[in-house]
C-alpha cells in the first residue's frame, strides 16, 4: 500500500471519529440542558366532587340493583313457622341464614365494621334486619371522587310487603366502576363517615384506591333501554297508586292536580275507588316525545288508560292520568289543525274518557248551562243519571253527522266495552265549539 493511500485512510478514520465524539458531546450537553416542560405531560380533566343528581340512567341503575341486592339479603322471611319443620329443613335454613351472613358481612363498608365490630357471626345482631319489602327509590345523588371511584347517596322507602307499612331510609354505596364492586354504608354511619352532606357542593370523604371483588359485592354495568325504563317508571308509579297515595299524589302535575282534584282528599278516594285497576294495570304500548326541556312518555294500560310521564330528570318526573283535563300539546296541534267535525269527535272522546274514568264533574261542568238548569239541577242528580244509563266502561262508534246554525249533531252507539254482547244506547250529543279547546254540549235524556 502506497504511503499516500495509508494517509487518506488515516484521515478518513479520523474524521469518523470525530463525527461520533461529536455526537456523543451533543447528546450529553441536550441531557444535561434537557427542562421538563409540563406541556409533554399528558393532564386529566379535573374532577368535580360535587353531590349531584344522577344524569346517567346507566349510573342510575347500577345504585338501584346494588340497593335492591343489600335490602334483599338483609330482609326476613316471616312466613317459616319453625315449630313444625324437621331435621333436614332446620339444616337447610341453616345453611341459607350462614350464605345471608355472609352476603350481608361481604356488601358492608370496611369502616362500618371495624367501628362495630362486625364479623360473619354476629353480623345480624350488629345490623338490623327488615320485613320482606318492596324497595321504592324517590332520589339518588353521586359524587366522582376518582376516576374509578363514585360515592351514591340513595334515598328511598321500604314498603312491607305484609302490612304496606312504609320505613324511608338514606343509604351511601361506594362504587368501583372499574372493577364492577360496590360496598355499603348504612344510614347510621354516614354521619360519622362524612361530616356534613349538601346537594350540590364537594363530598369531603376519604376512600381506598379500589374495591375488590368477592362473591357479593359485585354488579354489571348495562346500557338500561328505554323499554326497561319506561316499564320501571310505569310499575313505580303503579305501586305508590296501591300503596302510596301521598307519593302518588306528589307525583301528579301541578296544574293537571289542581284541575283534575283539588286536594289530596279527593285523590285519596278517587286512588282508592280504583285500587281493583291499580292492581292490574300493565303497560301494553308506550310512546317517546323529546322536548327542550324534558322527555315525555305517553303510556296506555291493557284497558287503554293513560298515564302520561314528563321527565326532567332520571327517575324524576311529573304524571298525568288523562288526555281531557289539561290539553296536551300536541292534542292543542292536532285540535287547531282539524276541521269542526274533527274537533267534535276528539270532544266526545274527552268527554267518554272523563265517564270512564268516573269523572262526571268534568262532563257536568262542559254541559250547555240552559240544559244543565232543565235536567240537573245538581251535580248528583247528573252522577246518578249517568251512573243508570251508561256504562262503567263504555265504548262508542260514530254514526250520522249534521250541524243546525253553530251546532254540530253526532249520533252516537254506546256499548259495554267489558261484555260483547252488552244493549247499544244511542244518544245525540249536541255541541258548540268555544274559544281555544273549550266547548259546551248537550245530549238527548230519554
Amino acid at each position: 500500500m502506497s504511503f499516500k493511500k495509508m494517509i487518506i485512510i488515516l484521515v478518513v478514520l479520523l474524521l469518523i471519529i470525530l463525527i461520533m465524539l461529536g455526537i456523543i458531546l451533543i447528546y450529553r450537553i441536550q441531557k444535561e440542558n434537557y427542562s421538563y416542560s409540563p406541556a409533554t405531560e399528558k393532564i386529566l380533566p379535573e374532577i368535580d366532587k360535587k353531590l349531584l343528581n344522577v344524569e346517567s340512567r346507566n349510573d342510575f341503575y347500577v345504585a338501584k340493583t346494588c340497593i335492591e341486592k343489600y335490602y334483599l339479603f338483609l330482609s326476613q322471611d316471616n312466613q317459616t313457622d319453625y315449630s313444625i319443620i324437621d331435621e333436614e329443613v332446620e339444616q337447610t335454613l341453616e345453611e341459607e341464614k350462614n350464605i345471608k351472613k355472609q352476603a350481608i358481612y361481604s356488601m358492608l363498608d370496611d369502616r362500618y365494621i371495624k367501628s362495630r365490630g362486625i364479623d360473619e357471626n354476629n353480623v345480624l345482631e350488629k345490623v338490623e334486619e327488615i320485613p320482606l319489602s318492596d324497595i321504592n327509590i324517590n332520589n339518588i345523588y353521586v359524587s366522582q371522587q376518582d376516576e374509578n371511584m363514585y360515592v351514591f347517596i340513595v334515598y328511598g322507602k321500604l314498603i312491607n310487603e305484609t302490612t304496606k307499612e312504609k320505613q324511608e331510609f338514606n343509604t351511601m354505596l361506594i362504587v368501583d366502576m372499574l372493577n364492577r364492586t360496590f360496598k355499603v354504608v348504612p344510614q347510621e354511619y354516614i354521619k360519622e363517615y362524612i361530616t356534613e352532606i349538601n346537594i350540590g357542593e364537594e363530598l369531603k370523604i376519604n376512600l381506598e384506591k379500589s374495591i375488590e371483588k368477592n362473591n357479593y359485592n359485585i354488579f354489571e354495568y348495562e346500557n338500561v333501554s328505554d323499554e326497561t325504563y319506561i316499564i320501571d317508571i310505569f310499575n313505580e308509579f303503579k305501586k305508590n297508586m296501591m300503596y302510596d297515595y301521598k307519593q302518588a299524589y306528589e307525583n301528579l302535575e301541578l296544574e293537571y292536580k289542581e284541575k283534575r282534584f283539588g286536594t289530596y282528599e279527593k285523590f285519596e278516594e278517587y286512588a282508592k275507588n280504583n285500587i281493583k285497576n291499580s292492581v292490574i294495570m300493565k303497560l301494553n304500548a308506550y310512546q317517546i316525545n323529546k322536548y327542550e326541556n324534558y322527555t315525555q312518555y305517553i303510556c296506555k294500560d291493557q284497558n287503554e288508560n293513560y298515564y302520561i310521564f314528563n321527565e326532567t330528570g332520571i327517575m324524576d318526573y311529573t304524571v298525568i292520568l288523562d288526555t281531557y283535563t289539561i290539553d296536551l300539546p300536541q292534542f292543542t296541534e292536532k285540535y287547531n289543525n282539524s276541521t269542526d267535525a274533527e274537533k267534535v269527535l276528539l270532544n266526545i272522546q274527552k268527554v267518554f274518557e272523563a265517564i270512564n274514568h268516573g269523572d262526571y264533574r268534568y262532563v257536568y261542568d262542559k254541559l250547555d248551562n240552559e240544559f244543565k238548569q232543565n235536567n240537573f239541577p245538581t251535580e248528583t242528580e247528573f252522577d246518578n243519571y249517568i251512573k243508570q244509563n251508561l256504562y262503567e266502561n263504555n265504548s262508542i262508534n260514530y254514526g250520522k253527522y249534521k250541524t243546525s246554525g253553530d251546532l254540530h249533531i253526532y249520533d252516537i252507539n254506546i256499548k259495554n266495552k267489558d261484555d260483547k254482547n252488552s244493549i247499544t244506547k244511542t244518544k245525540n250529543i249536541i255541541m258548540r265549539l268555544e274559544e281555544g279547546t273549550d266547548f259546551v254540549m248537550s245530549f238527548n235524556v230519554n
